[in-house]
């Protein structure tokens, strides 16, 4: 599971997420001398001219094929006799030194983790870690960058001048994987080219994507089985209709909340607030400006107040939303799609789990949900491993392998017997397994997302069923993928003060009228620069 995708995070993991925090003065410091400027372009036209080609891979043919609605293809069970994609080793037999994060614990070290030996013996390289939690990362990163201690492969973000860094610290990929170039890795090349955006700066391929898409909508999940105790349904039609479910569900006797975190997404989607931006008389507006925002923290408000939100959901951090679904005393939680198997596992075998689609908040029909981006992040090879530079890349081949190969079964789920016993048919993890296989290998490079769910039978189903009523319909950001040097230098400050007065007003320490004056700084403060250069990219990109 990823940060993006990972059952709603707080605040301060999402900012950890945007890599800026203490970087202002780091990235700065990268020269560009003998390596050309850096402006950051990264309009359609430079992107096309580069743009790897994609080729599907069609190796496997989905029980549930999502690309009629641009979803994820969802099976029902993994193929008995799996492709082996990979003929030889990527590895060259030296260290492959990656950095990047987690969301989950730190694995047991290699001389106690079967998976990482067996890992390593199958790369052909030992593979060297650095792991940080995602809410360290971007001190992590601005330290590393600071000492000129990037890993080989290191995990990038929005970071201040981000086209400058990888142009310092980052291998031109472009020779190798331009356009057809890209064939040599043929599961590189199944990567969905919308996900290429985020690594192209000024007609460069400077690093991997790692897919996402729909997959990271979010979506409110619900303890099926404790609403059907209280006689309670995920049908709701109005925000007065949630608000009633989140009463009846709510039994502080009981130690349990409806709202394991604070709904602050799904309460904007329901009151139809633009994902993040929106082009208007011949300009970006910010979702913030939106006049609905403040009937949206009204309702907000009175969540908190009527204590349907969990004490803890301000402080609260991604296991701490598992728990609390999985026990039940927050049997409502706001997460991804790509979270639904971390809540599954949360929950013992008598709970159900559910979905309650957003409704508008008058009662008018469906909300929309906010779309995903369709790029994670970007995984990017040091200039100090420029001469290893197609070993590297065989190496993220490799972890790019998608649904229905070996290499994939193995990635995921680790040995038959040791990692995952075979239900029904289907791999399903073990303690042993969810331990050691958290190296966070998709986080370095990944494959187009597959909606396998093989804990529970019909869960696969039910999920693909979810995501086709929500995604095709869902609002998109018209910007993502644009990059706008103020929003990575100052981003997160902006971001970080905007979300404490919204916690301050939802918690009752400011008033509603806070939010204008809130808004009015944070546009001064930059963001009014951000659209101007959003705008400009926008514009350049049609």
């Amino acid at each position: 599971m990823t940060l993006l995708d990972s059952p709603s995070l707080s605040r301060r993991a999402l900012l950890g997420a945007g890599l800026a925090a203490g970087l202002s003065g780091v990235v700065a410091g990268c020269s560009n001398e003998g390596r050309g400027g850096a402006s950051g372009a990264n309009d359609a036209e430079s992107r096309s001219k580069v743009r790897p080609a994609y080729v599907r891979y069609a190796g496997v043919e989905p029980d549930l094929a999502g690309e009629p609605y641009d979803i994820p293809d969802a099976f029902l069970r993994y193929p008995a006799d799996p492709v082996q994609a990979i003929t030889e080793p990527p590895g060259d037999g030296k260290p492959i030194k990656v950095m990047t994060f987690t969301n989950t614990p730190i694995p047991p070290k290699l001389s106690q983790n079967a998976f990482w030996q067996e890992f390593n013996e199958r790369t052909g390289s030992p593979l060297e870690l650095d792991l940080t939690p995602s809410v360290d990362y971007s001190k992590r990163f601005a330290t590393a960058v600071a000492g000129d201690r990037l890993g080989e492969l290191f995990m990038i973000g929005n970071v201040p001048q981000k086209p400058q860094m990888l142009a310092a610290k980052a291998v031109d990929l472009t020779p190798y994987l331009a356009g057809d170039k890209i064939k040599k890795y043929p599961f590189l090349a199944n990567l969905p080219e919308t996900s290429w955006n985020s690594a192209i700066f000024d007609g460069k391929v400077y690093g991997i994507p790692v897919p996402r898409g729909a997959i990271s909508t979010q979506v409110m999940y619900a303890r099926k089985d404790l609403l059907d105790q209280q006689g309670l349904s995920t049908d709701v039609k109005s925000a007065a209709e949630f608000v009633e479910l989140c009463k009846g569900i709510t039994d502080p006797t009981k130690n349990r909340f409806a709202l394991a975190n604070v709904p602050t997404l799904f309460v904007r989607t329901m009151f139809a607030i633009p994902n993040s931006w929106s082009e208007e008389g011949g300009k970006l507006v910010s979702h913030l400006e939106h006049p609905a925002q403040e009937d949206a923290l009204a309702l907000l408000t009175k969540l908190w107040k009527s204590g349907y939100v969990h004490p803890d959901a301000f402080t609260g951090q991604n296991q701490d939303l598992k728990t609390r679904f999985g026990s039940g005393t927050g049997p409502l939680v706001y997460g991804t799609f790509s979270g639904w198997p971390g809540f599954l596992q949360a929950m013992d075998d008598s709970a159900e789990l559910a979905v309650v689609p957003t409704p508008a908040h008058d009662g008018s029909g469906p909300g929309r949900p906010w779309l995903g981006g369709p790029t994670f992040s970007v995984t990017a090879i040091s200039t100090k491993a420029e001469g290893r530079v197609e070993t590297l890349l065989a190496y993220l081949n490799s972890l790019a392998t998608p649904f229905g190969t070996s290499e994939y079964l193995f990635r995921r789920f680790g040995l038959e017997g040791v990692h995952y016993e075979t239900v029904d048919g289907n791999p399903v993890l073990t303690d042993k397994g969810f331990s050691e296989t958290q190296l966070s290998l998709g986080y370095q490079a990944d494959a187009p997302w597959a909606i396998f769910l093989p804990d529970r039978a019909g869960s696969s189903e039910a999920c693909f069923e979810a995501m086709k009523e929500s995604c095709p319909d869902a609002v998109r950001n018209p910007v993502d993928g644009l990059y706008s040097e103020t929003e990575n230098r100052k981003g997160t400050q902006l971001g970080e003060a905007i979300g404490n007065v919204t916690d301050d007003i939802i918690q009752g320490r400011k008033p509603l009228s806070a939010w204008s004056e809130a808004v009015k700084k944070w546009k001064s403060d930059g963001g009014d620069k951000i659209a101007e250069e959003l705008y400009a990219a926008y514009q350049a990109s049609r």
